[in-house]
């Protein structure tokens, strides 16, 4: 059980954002992350990672807050943080309530239409080592990235003509096609939509802010669920939409970097208007 409602909660991606997109360190935005423990302030993971890859990320980090999973399609919660437990027991520590449709509903929507002609390489369509080529990550690793409950990253194979025909396919089968920083991935559910379930349990006791920080086109919809939310640039420099302040600001540098930048300007904010 957390022992307090916090002051805020920072809701952010993973890949290019707090982890760098190419050497998935996160050294840049170790002061805020600092910061953010020295004033009691969760940051949940929302990432397109599955289980167990945030599981041995959180290790890493000393992470004991919830976090969601595969593009928001489920969010996790550790045993007796909040008054009570939602979802299926993950192992002896962890709670686990999916919000899409399973993996295997997904993958046969996937395979009727590799049949009507749309070419493309799904997560399921690659070994381990297959994986680890297209993601830089180690085959270990890799078969973490493999292991899904409700969402497939996708390698494109074809034109942009048939592309936006596959993405009206599978808007008619119920599912969303998002554009992440390597991927594509067909969604049953949205970053936005994890938030929204998560921050109503930080928030069952009283007013709590969110924050959200993220890099990408499937970012979006979890920025626009939090009261104020940050884009960082990606390796190029430049962002994938345009600011709009207050409520969406530009971080002024890339991954990392602009994750603390943007959170560091947060927790300003947050002391002066407490001290005012």
């Amino acid at each position: 059980m957390i022992a307090e409602r916090p002051p805020a909660v920072v809701y952010t991606d993973l890949d290019g954002t707090l982890l760098d997109h190419d050497s998935y360190r996160w050294d840049a935005a170790a002061p805020a992350l600092r910061a953010l423990a020295a004033r009691g302030i969760p940051w949940v993971p929302v990432t397109s990672k599955t289980v167990p890859e945030v599981l041995a990320l959180r290790e890493t980090l000393s992470h004991r807050h919830p976090f969601a999973v595969e593009n928001g399609g489920a969010v996790c919660v550790p045993r007796g943080y909040f008054d009570r437990d939602c979802g299926v027991a993950f192992g002896p520590d962890l709670f686990v309530e999916r919000l899409a449709p399973a993996y295997a509903d997904i993958l046969a929507v996937l395979a009727d239409l590799r049949r009507e002609g749309y070419r493309f390489a799904g997560f399921a369509d690659m070994d381990a080592a297959a994986v680890a080529r297209h993601t830089g990550l180690s085959v270990d690793a890799a078969a973490a990235a493999r292991d899904r409950l409700c969402s497939e990253p996708l390698v494109w194979e074809d034109g942009d003509e048939a592309l936006e025909r596959f993405a009206g396919a599978i808007a008619a089968a119920g599912l969303t096609l998002r554009r992440g920083g390597r991927f594509l991935h067909v969604l049953g559910a949205h970053k936005g939509d994890a938030v929204r379930r998560l921050h109503a349990r930080f928030a069952a006791h009283g007013p709590v802010l969110a924050w959200a920080l993220g890099d990408s086109e499937n970012d979006l919809d979890m920025l626009a669920a939090a009261d104020r939310g940050a884009l960082v640039a990606r390796p190029d420099g430049s962002y994938v939409a345009p600011a709009d302040p207050p409520r969406l600001c530009h971080a002024g540098d890339i991954g990392p970097a602009g994750w603390r930048r943007a959170v560091e300007g947060w927790l300003d904010e947050l002391e002066h208007d407490n001290s005012g």
